[in-house]
């Protein structure tokens, strides 16, 4: 008899892609479920990919976890999975009151969460795995003694967002009256930047602490911040360091991704660790690391079949826009009708 698990996606934006590799590890694995997606507008695309569509609160809002509270328990929900940064504390912070609600979230505690998300402690972490570090610093720092090329990125940001590669003091210029100067001081940090190579490097870690699925994909060609063109690598050091660095990334469970460069004749050096789904992750899911499948059979106590380094080498991913028609009920109030969103 099949059993049966529902899925809750939030903030799920444009995730189709995932939404399907769900799909089919459900089928696969012979588990009934729904798949549902949360956002904040009908016009997110995984509507039309989940079995249903929830317009939720604002992540900022103080109702947003009593509305997914209230979701878990009329729609039966068994997995909670997180899409983006915007909820990653939020969720972790209130696991316990989902778990009391019988809803596991891909999460881990809230420190290890928060551990991620600092920017500015990524350093610490990266050395206590024993891996090369990237000077990074806040801007009061920067200013003091200033190094280029840097890497300028917002603290909490998402998806490349205000980011950018910055060589000298005319350019430093130019990013501060372009994002505004008080935005960069309080909220910018700043990395060493080394050119070379760049790396995603998805990986599934147990709940009992075992990495048992590591993949790394190089980004051929990236678009406001999500990759569109990259190839699986079978690399030996990346798989190590990940692996290193994994141990050192407190209860983080299931699904995370971590980034690198490296130039020629250099080692990886690491720059960003993401505690969830990438965005590239359907490459690594078709190369064989059938993650969505991982955390079905885990949070439903089932044995999981992985195993590191097991993956198809030199896929390559082309993604390329697509569209989704979907009648609009009210077009006044979807995001962008009174003026256009650029991303």
């Amino acid at each position: 008899m099949p059993r049966e698990l529902n899925i809750l996606f939030t903030c799920a934006g444009r995730r189709v892609a995932l939404l399907k590799c769900f799909r089919e590890s459900l089928e696969k694995l012979n588990v009934r479920g729904m798949l549902l997606a949360a956002d904040i507008t009908p016009a997110a695309s995984a509507f039309q990919a989940a079995d249903e569509g929830l317009i939720v609160p604002r992540v900022d809002d103080d109702r947003y976890i009593t509305a997914l509270l209230e979701i878990a328990g009329s729609r039966r929900i068994g997995l909670i999975v997180p899409t983006t940064d915007r909820d990653l504390m939020l969720l972790a912070r209130n696991r316990d009151r989902f778990a009391e609600a019988g809803c596991t979230v891909m999460i881990g505690s809230e420190r290890s969460v928060g551990l991620c998300r600092d920017k500015l402690r990524t350093p610490e972490v990266l050395a206590q795995a024993g891996l090369a570090e990237v000077r990074t610093v806040d801007y009061a720092a920067f200013l003091a003694e200033p190094f280029y090329p840097v890497f300028c990125k917002p603290a909490g940001g998402s998806g490349g967002r205000g980011s950018a590669v910055v060589g000298d003091e005319a350019q430093l210029q130019a990013l501060l009256t372009m994002h505004g100067r008080e935005n960069v001081e309080r909220g910018y940090v700043f990395q060493q930047y080394f050119p070379g190579r760049e790396y995603t490097i998805d990986v599934y870690r147990a709940r009992d602490g075992r990495v048992i699925s590591v993949v790394p994909r190089q980004r051929l060609e990236v678009r406001s911040g999500e990759v569109q063109q990259a190839v699986t690598v079978h690399d030996a050091e990346l798989i190590d360091s990940a692996r290193r660095l994994a141990d050192h990334l407190g209860d983080i469970w299931g699904v995370f991704c971590c980034q690198c460069r490296r130039a020629p004749g250099d080692v990886a050096r690491f720059f960003e660790v993401n505690p969830r789904f990438g965005g590239g992750v359907p490459l690594s899911i078709a190369a064989g690391a059938d993650m969505p499948s991982y955390i079905i059979s885990e949070v439903l106590d089932e044995p999981m079949e992985a195993e590191v380094g097991h993956f198809t080498e030199n896929l390559m991913m082309l993604r390329y826009d697509d569209a989704l028609f979907a009648p609009a009920e009210d077009p006044a109030s979807l995001p962008g009708f009174d003026e256009p969103m650029f991303r």
